[in-house]
């Protein structure tokens, strides 16, 4: 899922929100880079967990959200890319329906067709919930300037995965780069997905047709994806619960 959806599902599972929680449920995706795999941030295990609610309990907050994003354990995209209701993930099944659209509008193979269009889903959810909640943006905006909390969790992580002091200073303000925080519309996710195909395939997508996927993609999550993520927050929210008690 796209960070605005991570923020706000973290609030949804923990029943509140600092700048502790913001940044948590976005580093997963902010710290995947040539120090950190996607596996690394996302399929942990409790391990992390662990060691920061024993070595640095100041910022269980902070790994509590990270916990609500990740694939092990089972947080959002858990149930969003890897299995549910008995199926794959809920953006895989939905993303079905517009395969063939994508794979059109973004000039790629087949065989990436399924995986593309996921994110398009993914879009579509970003956009529906931007669109009920504005002030995530300022959320958003304001953790990151916290820039005594951000020292402090970037110091954690790099004791937790053993690389050296310093290596991950640039996770979050990397990030922030590839995040826009106004006037967010199915055209401007369009052009940062283009950015995103230019630098990781040197493909061009075509931005109209791409916009337009977007759109449509929100009228077919609107059947279900209420349903989805209530069952998706009980979830989490029960799992971290019995990992607390």
């Amino acid at each position: 899922m796209f960070p605005f959806t991570h923020i706000w599902f973290s609030e949804k599972v923990l029943g509140y929100s600092n700048n502790m929680t913001v940044l948590g449920s976005i580093f997963p995706d902010a710290f995947v880079s040539n120090k950190l795999s996607y596996e690394a941030t996302h399929k942990t295990g409790w391990d992390i967990f662990h060691y920061f609610c024993q070595e640095k309990p100041e910022l269980t907050d902070f790994i509590k959200s990270g916990v609500t994003h990740m694939v092990h354990p089972e947080g959002l995209d858990f149930y969003g890319d890897e299995a549910y209701n008995g199926a794959e993930g809920y953006c895989f099944q939905k993303a079905a329906d517009i395969v063939e659209e994508v794979i059109d509008a973004c000039n790629i193979p087949k065989e990436f067709g399924l995986w593309k269009a996921h994110n398009f889903i993914e879009m579509a959810v970003e956009l529906n919930i931007l669109n009920k909640n504005h002030r995530l943006l300022e959320q958003l905006d304001y953790s990151l300037k916290d820039s005594i909390l951000i020292n402090q969790i970037r110091f954690s992580l790099e004791r937790f995965y053993g690389v050296e002091p310093g290596s991950l200073k640039n996770g979050f303000k990397r990030f922030e780069s590839f995040v826009f925080r106004d006037n967010i519309n199915s055209h401007i996710l369009s052009i940062n997905y283009d950015h995103h195909m230019k630098n990781k395939h040197g493909i061009n997508i075509d931005i109209d047709k791409a916009s337009k996927i977007i759109d449509d993609a929100k009228l077919i999550i609107g059947k279900d994806f209420n349903n989805f993520i209530g069952i998706t927050v009980e979830n989490v929210k029960e799992m971290l619960q019995r990992r607390l008690e």
